[in-house]
């Protein structure tokens, strides 16, 4: 069940859905988003909204392929509430930094429930949801294939989880800008690509330089004044701590595969330095 959603926020997401959700409906639901039957879905503060095609039912005259309006609506967290969690974020370095590399910390949870705070839905009342189809008892696995789709967003975009407690990124950015630490994340949550700027030229147009006519000979110009060593010293292999592929996450939208992208590339790397070292010897 839990293969789609492939971070540990994904999951515990998943986890907590289990306990009041049917399990065949949850095999259902993902069967759903496996066939590509959510034909769109968006996020409006604290709500999902979802059009799901559904199946024609073969006992019924009618043949059309049913379509159903699938929500979800979060509890809000309290403003109060909120403040506490930013204020605990903005002091702990290693919660901006995963942050950062758009990571849920794991070890955040534990402080914020000391606080009464959770981000992902404890209780069932923490979600409320609603579909169209003629299902009585919700949630229905038209509501379970959202859950699937959900989790999977969650895994590429932390953040969409904050906006669904009641924090939209423009506010979450404004408070944490109160602390500095704060600030660090705030501003990167808040970088825009700077507009393209129009060049001349394709390439770098040449300069005329001034020549050095009768100030050199053409024989000193190409032997120069000290001899060529004959042979240099191998170059040394330089740890590169990867930022911009540590950026995206484990599981960045472009990827996927159930392995880590990060860790890939990790070994990918490794298995370049050693081919680089091979060849120099």
């Amino acid at each position: 069940m839990h293969k789609m959603a492939k971070t540990w926020w994904g999951r515990r997401f998943l986890e907590g859905v289990k306990p009041y959700t049917e399990q065949g409906r949850l095999t259902r639901g993902r069967q759903y988003l496996a066939n590509n039957r959510i034909l769109k879905w968006n996020v409006n503060g604290n709500e999902i909204h979802a059009v799901i095609r559904g199946k024609a039912n073969p006992y019924h005259l009618a043949q059309e392929t049913p379509i159903y309006d699938v929500r979800l609506e979060f509890l809000k967290i309290r403003d109060e509430d909120w403040n506490k969690a930013l204020d605990l974020i903005g002091s702990r370095a290693g919660y901006i930094s995963r942050l950062l590399f758009n990571e849920m910390p794991d070890e955040l949870e534990t402080p914020l429930a000391e606080l009464g705070i959770s981000l992902l839905p404890t209780y069932k009342e923490d979600m409320k949801s609603s579909c169209s189809c003629p299902d009585q008892d919700l949630p229905c696995k038209h509501i379970a294939a959202l859950y699937f789709l959900l989790a999977s967003k969650l895994d590429h975009d932390p953040f969409l989880l904050f906006e669904l407690r009641g924090l939209g990124r423009s506010d979450l950015i404004t408070r944490l800008k109160s602390s500095k630490l704060g600030a660090a994340l705030a501003s990167a949550l808040d970088e825009s690509n700077p507009a393209p700027e129009p060049a001349s030229s394709f390439f770098t147009r040449p300069q005329v330089q001034d020549t050095l006519s009768g100030q050199i000979s053409t024989r000193d110009f190409w032997r120069g004044k000290s001899k060529i060593p004959a042979f240099t010293d191998a170059p040394t292999s330089v740890s590169v701590p990867g930022i911009l592929i540590r950026k995206g996450g484990d599981f960045p939208a472009f990827w996927p595969k159930d392995e880590s992208f990060v860790e890939v590339m990790d070994d990918f790397y490794s298995e370049v330095r050693k081919g680089g070292k091979s060849s120099l010897k």
